[in-house]
């Protein structure tokens, strides 16, 4: 079963769609050692990949989208679910 989360930077007002194994990601421990939450935060994990989308969309950044690199939005199905 494939999990999914949702980085949210607050500063770049910026959320991103990963699947869990992304490089980018690591399971919702992105890329750094240590992570201060001043300006970001992980949530998941989400087994519903429309579940994550609809939460990331509710999130109101202004760039919500899935990641380049892992393209959650490509897996199962090609349409969109964030407008």
């Amino acid at each position: 079963m494939k999990e999914y989360w949702i980085y949210e930077n607050w500063t770049h007002k910026r959320a991103r769609i990963h699947l869990a194994e992304c490089s980018h990601c690591n399971s919702g421990r992105g890329t750094r050692a240590s992570h201060s939450g001043r300006n970001d935060k992980w949530h998941g994990p989400f087994s519903d990949r429309s579940h994550a989308f609809e939460l990331a969309a509710k999130l109101r950044q202004d760039d919500t989208k899935g990641c380049a690199v892992c393209a959650p939005q490509c897996r199962n199905d090609a349409r969109s679910l964030v407008d």
